[in-house]
């Protein structure tokens, strides 16, 4: 397996920034389009219902701590998830998509772990600025997680899926928005602990896309899904 061939492009929407939180706020790599119709999508809640965070307990989490970035490891593997799971995933994303929608990020947090925040959202400068500044999507538009697909049980519990977040009126979504997310159950509910963009593989000496290895969502076929180290 190898990565992506990508080619850099223009800076990444603010919504994108805050749903992965892992992107660069500059520029970001694109592919070919897709060729085809974009695949089935994660059906958009009606509501996003989570208890919102509070403002004062998402600066305590996401005060920056000294130290190393977080190492590149291989993408963990684990067994298929029955479709009860699945589907319990699938609601958790259909809520985050309802929530990038409204605007309602103190709600997004809330379907993250604490763990997640400690180690994702630290790095984002004026974090609380953009959680009280995010508007709502245009009239009509939406956030959608396409997937998830690749989903498993890992041997420490917690389940790995791969989602790529579609925004707005894109019929065709960048493939190099493919994540990895890791959830943990924790108080009856599934949470996302873990956003995983790169991973390291034994052929390659640098780390490669996470797409690369979970390849695109189901149905969807690309011009140049073409991989190299």
């Amino acid at each position: 397996m190898r990565a992506l061939l990508l080619r850099p492009a223009s800076g990444v929407t603010l919504l994108i920034l805050l749903g992965f939180m892992l992107l660069a706020q500059g520029a970001i790599p694109q592919i070919s389009r897709a060729r085809q119709a974009t695949p089935a999508a994660t059906p958009v809640a009606e509501s996003c219902d989570a208890a919102p965070r509070a403002i004062g307990e998402i600066l305590r989490l996401t005060e920056p701590t000294p130290g190393e970035g977080l190492p590149v490891l291989p993408l963990p593997a684990g067994e298929p998830a029955d479709p009860d799971t699945t589907a319990a995933i699938a609601a958790v994303l259909e809520e985050m998509g309802a929530c990038l929608t409204a605007g309602e990020m103190l709600r997004f947090y809330a379907l993250h772990s604490d763990d997640w925040l400690r180690r994702f959202a630290g790095d984002i400068a004026g974090l609380a600025t953009l959680t009280a500044s995010t508007p709502p999507l245009a009239d009509g538009d939406r956030a959608v997680y396409l997937g998830p697909w690749n989903v498993q049980i890992l041997p420490d519990d917690r389940v790995l899926a791969a989602v790529l977040l579609r925004v707005g009126n894109e019929l065709r979504p960048d493939p190099s928005r493919t994540r990895v997310l890791l959830f943990v159950r924790h108080d009856g509910r599934w949470l996302v602990d873990e956003t995983i963009e790169e991973v390291s593989l034994a052929e390659c000496e640098d780390p490669v896309e996470v797409g690369a290895v979970v390849g695109p969502p189901p149905g969807a076929v690309f011009d140049a899904w073409s991989v190299s180290c």
